[in-house]
């Protein structure tokens, strides 16, 4: 039977995890209860890991105990090492599973429809393949990649980094979605430049969406009166639609529906924002790269049965 958490983290880092506990419970009997054990272990444990670090970390009061500062603030990085060593134990279990596994990141903007598209594409020839997803940045994604903590990432712009396989998909035009009541909504196309007095609503700062949208401004030769930004381009098309501003974020991907309320098509070549999928090198007979190369070898993936 498979252990729980806790009981896996306290195996792993059993100081770690006691102190949390104690900290979480506010005693050593609410602690020893949540990872069974006794209050005297705990005790025993807590007051050895205070001498080994050097550190007072509980004080008796009444007939309790109170957290001293030094506690209070240790205790902000043990719950996020905690965490992390949760995750690790869930990947470790993924990595044992005879199972072929691919982690795949993307960011947020390919995951309501092209993500879903591309994975149920790949396991109709590969049913075995188990996915597990994670939804980031592009730098974050990137970055996770590099120290295999997933095994591909779907991202937007390209990197230049060291130590990574970069496999083209599409490219991807960067549209306006204007307010129903604004004369844009009308066109079919327009230029950026016309678009010089208008405020916008863009992705968030950060974002590698903002970052395609920035250079097109900057190409453009203005700087935009930015009235919104957000990281949720479904959000910002809303906002667009209640008449908050022009929404300048990336079309359908390939194979998606148009969006509900149309858009209108930049003209300026620029207007574009390249979609890769990112592995590391030298791992091409992997899962992951082999996913890679089917999504690149159907870069369109318009819906099949």
């Amino acid at each position: 039977m498979q252990q729980s958490t806790s009981a896996r983290q306290h195996a792993l880092a059993p100081g770690l995890t006691e102190f949390h506990a104690v900290m979480r419970t506010g005693s050593f009997a609410g602690a020893a209860a949540d990872l069974q054990l006794t209050p005297t272990t705990v005790s025993r444990s807590i007051h050895r890991l205070e001498r080994r670090l050097r550190l007072r970390l509980f004080a008796p009061e009444g007939r309790g105990i109170v957290a001293t500062p030094a506690a209070v603030e240790l205790a902000l990085y043990a719950e996020r090492a905690l965490d992390d060593l949760a995750l690790g134990l869930q990947r470790a279990d993924l990595k044992a599973s005879p199972v072929p596994l691919i982690r795949l990141g993307f960011i947020r903007t390919l995951g309501a429809s092209f993500v879903p598209r591309i994975v149920a594409a790949y396991r109709r020839p590969h049913p075995d393949v188990r996915f597990v997803f994670e939804q980031g940045v592009t730098d974050d994604l990137l970055d996770a990649v590099a120290a295999r903590r997933i095994d591909a990432a779907l991202v937007s712009p390209p990197p230049q980094r060291e130590g990574l396989t970069v496999t083209p998909l599409f490219d991807q035009a960067l549209v306006v979605v204007p307010p129903p009541d604004s004369p844009l909504a009308r066109r079919d196309e327009v230029t950026l430049a016309e678009l010089a007095d208008e405020g916008f609503i863009l992705a968030q700062a950060g974002l590698g969406t903002r970052a395609a949208t920035d250079a097109l401004f900057l190409g453009a030769g203005f700087e935009p009166r930015i009235v919104l930004e957000t990281e949720d381009m479904a959000m910002a098309r809303a906002m667009a639609q209640e008449g908050l501003g022009l929404a300048l974020v990336p079309g359908p991907a390939p194979g998606d529906p148009p969006f509900p309320h149309g858009h209108v098509r930049l003209t300026d070549a620029a207007a574009v924002r390249s979609v890769v999928v990112v592995t590391a090198s030298g791992d091409e007979r992997t899962p992951a790269a082999e996913f890679a190369r089917f999504v690149a070898g159907r870069g369109h993936l318009d819906d099949e049965g």
